[in-house]
């Protein structure tokens, strides 16, 4: 018999087996002539794979309106509401459910007059196309033509149960979506109140409720030096060994993770700098002049780690003119990295000079003030942290969910 691994209480029996092509009515789109501005000043939505939420379903981000001449005189077609909306071409296998009449790419193969509920199939077909798109990653294949999605066989319970599920789902997804909503305002609560503390349009008073000094200027070079990352090194001798801190762990993060470190064969007698607590790393190389520079800063003791050649560090001479906590949010601040995007050169890869680079100048507040920025924001920063690991426990069990609730 067969029947998912997980089921609702109060249902049984075999679910039966049907091609995609007995479910519904199929279709294409196409795309209006860009150049003919009679057909893009309508009030029908049109909508490419760009439009659709990767993993969102139940969103549509729908930004072009095309006219009714516009479906009589081009390859695009209306698709009548409800309708399940595929992508099989470019960004293959994104799916989302249309509850209104809409128009789409050629990249899309689409399913309308549904004979079963438009949600559980909407559910069921993400999993089937992501397990599409999966097998057709690195071929020549550029989509999945509609023929093929027509072929695929999904299996139905009976029209209670499939309500049951989707139901079930829904609610998850949108408990998912109102959780990257939370994540988002606290990502620009963060970049709303680094750019006023740095520009120095909010400031702390001490704990005598008295205003702190003005801040003062320091070219870099008054305040450290720079070191190179690792050097002489080839891909022998990566993946065992001593600690380093990757290019990555630096670009995405204003604070390094030890725990997510690489391994590189260090010999003892190596002339290799080791990193230590308090030190700032910068990416030297890039591909946009808008990625130069991007810093993160190490938070935590650590025994012979280093760190990798296309990065180079930047060690204080003191931790109480310049304290780690605070650095990690004044380098990646907006007024810093409008500065420093100002060293990249290049053409098709970008990189700066640390010279230049020491030339820069900041301004600090005094050593209790920074304490003050760095705790104000290390707070909403861990929140953020919090919500993110909220946000994948929650798309965890949609996926587990997905792979039992379904056959």
């Amino acid at each position: 018999m067969v029947f998912p691994n997980l089921r609702f209480p109060g249902f049984g029996g075999e679910w039966e087996m049907k091609s995609l092509s007995d479910l519904g009515t199929f279709s294409g789109g196409g795309t209006p002539a860009s150049s003919n501005e009679k057909f893009w000043n309508g009030n029908i939505p049109w909508i490419s794979s760009s439009d659709l939420e990767e993993d969102n379903i139940l969103k549509i981000n729908i930004r072009r309106f095309i006219t009714q001449d516009a479906i009589e005189k081009s390859a695009t077609k209306l698709c009548k509401a409800p309708s399940v909306l595929i992508v099989s071409r470019v960004g293959v296998g994104k799916v989302a459910l249309s509850l209104s009449d809409v128009c789409t790419s050629q990249d899309f193969t689409n399913i309308s007059e549904l004979k079963c509920n438009q949600l559980y199939l909407a559910f069921q077909l993400s999993k089937v196309m992501k397990k599409a798109a999966n097998e057709v990653q690195g071929t020549s294949i550029k989509g999945i033509s509609s023929s093929e999605i027509k072929s695929k066989k999904i299996y139905l319970p009976p029209i209670i149960e499939q309500e049951k599920i989707s139901s079930f789902f829904e609610k998850i997804e949108e408990r998912i979506q109102t959780q990257k909503k939370i994540i988002s305002q606290l990502k620009s609560q963060m970049l709303n109140l680094k750019d006023m503390l740095f520009e120095q349009k909010l400031r702390f008073k001490d704990n005598n409720e008295n205003e702190f000094l003005d801040w003062k200027d320091f070219k870099l070079s008054d305040l450290g030096n720079t070191f190179n990352g690792l050097s002489g090194k080839t891909k022998e001798h990566f993946g065992s060994g001593q600690k380093y801190i990757q290019y990555k762990q630096i670009f995405d993060s204003g604070k390094v993770n030890i725990a997510n470190c690489a391994f590189v064969d260090v010999k003892e007698n190596e002339n290799q700098n080791i990193v230590q607590y308090g030190d700032v790393f910068f990416t030297i190389s890039s591909e946009t002049p808008e990625e130069i520079g991007m810093s993160s800063v190490l938070l935590e003791n650590a025994d012979n780690v280093y760190l990798n050649s296309f990065c180079f560090g930047f060690r204080t001479n003191s931790l109480d003119e310049l304290i780690p906590e605070f650095s990690q949010f004044l380098f990646r601040s907006n007024k810093f990295r409008n500065e420093i995007v100002k060293l990249a050169q290049g053409s098709t890869r970008y990189n700066m000079s640390k010279t230049e680079f020491l030339k820069l100048k900041i301004k600090l507040p005094c050593k209790d003030e920074q304490i003050k920025i760095a705790q104000f924001l290390s707070s909403i920063s861990e929140k953020i942290n919090v919500e993110s690991e909220l946000l994948i426990q929650y798309e965890n069990q949609k996926r587990y969910l997905l792979q039992n609730l379904f056959v």
